[in-house]
């Protein structure tokens, strides 16, 4: 049944961990689609690296449209079960199709194989994402346990990205002792697909039955309850004029399309240029286990130093640690080569225990952003504000898919050659490092400049509460 948000200091672990562990599954897939399927579809199946970039760039534009309308939707929604769980229910089954669909494909799949099935899967992770990011942001309102939340949604995030690597190397083994020599099988996206179709309606089931759903604070008015096209843009207007929210939106449009540029081509990189082949797998292992083992850093770090600022900071490290890869290749690779690994596994380990900042603390400072935009507007738009945060991110996402993959396939790289020319081999260090460093310094330029601290917020809390009471002595009144 719905239940009121929990006052600061009260929410429980086992709340924490039912609420957090939907991530699981969605980590599991999403991995896959940001560095497994360019090289499985390329190289296994044999489609041509830049038709999948430009796929998976359509792809992510049907987003477009499906995002900013399922958040819209889900505000409105009113139902005895609440207004976020009816969307996920709905998500559910579509994830676990198209998932299916995507990492076991027959033989002969081709371009449209490809296109229908990722654009499904993005449209279940819309009916999924939004609602349960919303939903996450109204689960408490203090701004120290909403770092709470988002870390545990962190937490489970990284679980599941260690799952997505794991399982597919053990499924690999098992088929061919001593692997193959390939860093993405059939066998291994085979594993994947059926994992999430296990792991989707489990985890659905244990968000869904054990974690109570805030009901609205605010009620919308009848005449603002559609989600049609000039509903729609009369809502963007408040968000473009709410001046933390742009900031946070300008910093996530730079970090989204550096990290998408980056993980486009990270397996050609390790395969290709560092020459490490299946070791490439293991430096994302790495990866992902430092960020796991950095997570309560970053949400204590949140409180004592300021959200932005401790993203900033994290950002400042994760920089320094990634620009030392070209001197790793240029500098020690001609010297010996067996100096790569060991250096690239201390570049990894700085660089996760710095990656999951943004993750725990971005998604705290958009749940604050929500409450100024309540306050501003009169109506609970959670699910809007995460669906259009969302919907820019996809698609600068797949834009970085889109510019890196034709831009390394223009400069004669190919996946299929054990040898590629000096500029091929160039053009994947400056998508995978030179470029993302740029843009990551824009992102931390940018978010540098956000402005609702502690004390702000807790003045937003204390509107919020009056605004309430207000509207609730009206309602009795009349």
């Amino acid at each position: 049944m719905p239940e009121r948000s929990a006052p600061a200091g009260e929410i429980s672990l086992a709340r924490l961990a039912a609420y957090g562990q939907m991530v699981v599954p969605l980590a599991v897939v999403g991995l896959p689609l940001a560095i497994y399927i360019p090289p499985f579809y390329g190289g296994t199946l044999g489609l041509d690296l830049a038709l999948i970039g430009t796929l998976l760039m359509l792809a992510r534009f049907s987003d477009v449209v499906t995002d900013p309308m399922i958040g819209r939707l889900s505000d409105l929604t009113r139902t005895r079960w609440g207004r976020r769980r009816p969307w996920i229910l709905a998500g559910l089954p579509v994830m676990v199709i198209s998932a299916y669909m995507l990492f076991l494909p027959p033989e002969g799949a081709g371009a449209l194989y490809l296109l229908g099935a990722i654009v499904a899967l993005y449209f279940g992770f819309t009916l999924i994402v939004i609602p349960y990011g919303a939903w996450g942001a109204e689960l408490v309102g203090g701004y120290e346990e909403r770092n709470k939340v988002t870390g545990s949604r962190e937490i489970f995030l990284v679980a599941g990205i260690l799952l997505a690597l794991l399982v597919p190397v053990i499924a690999t083994e098992a088929v061919e002792a001593g692997g193959t020599g390939q860093a993405v099988t059939r066998e291994a996206m085979a594993s994947l697909g059926w994992l999430t179709v296990i792991l989707v309606p489990l985890c659905g089931f244990v968000l869904l039955a054990f974690v109570g759903e805030p009901p609205a604070r605010l009620d919308v008015s009848a005449a603002a309850q559609t989600a049609g096209p000039a509903e729609m843009l009369r809502q963007i207007k408040p968000l473009l004029k709410n001046g933390p929210f742009r900031i946070v939106l300008l910093s996530s449009v730079c970090g989204a399309l550096a990290g998408s540029v980056n993980a486009s081509v990270a397996i050609l990189f390790y395969d290709h240029v560092a020459g490490i082949g299946e070791e490439g797998l293991v430096l994302i292992l790495v990866l992902f286990t430092a960020a796991l083992a950095g997570t309560p850093l970053w949400v204590r770090l949140g409180a004592r130093l300021g959200k932005h600022k401790a993203i900033a900071l994290a950002g400042l490290i994760n920089m320094g640690a990634f620009a030392i890869i070209p001197f790793i290749i240029y500098g020690l690779k001609p010297l010996d080569a067996g100096y790569v690994l060991p250096a690239m596994f201390a570049v990894t380990i700085v660089r996760g225990a710095t990656m999951s900042a943004s993750g725990v603390l971005g998604m705290s400072i958009l749940a604050d952003v929500a409450d100024l935009d309540t306050l501003k507007t009169g109506e609970q738009r959670t699910g809007f504000l995460f669906s259009f945060l969302g919907m820019v991110r996809k698609i600068f996402e797949a834009a970085g898919v889109g510019i890196a993959l034709p831009i390394v396939s223009w400069f004669g790289f190919n996946p299929g050659l054990e040898e590629n020319s000096e500029a091929a081999l160039f053009s994947l260090l400056a998508m995978y490092c030179l470029l993302p460093l740029l843009l990551w310094l824009a992102s931390i330029a940018i978010i540098w400049r956000y402005p609702i601290t502690p004390a702000r917020q807790e003045r937003l809390r204390r509107a919020l509460r009056l605004k309430e009471a207000r509207r609730a002595v009206h309602s009795a009144a009349s």
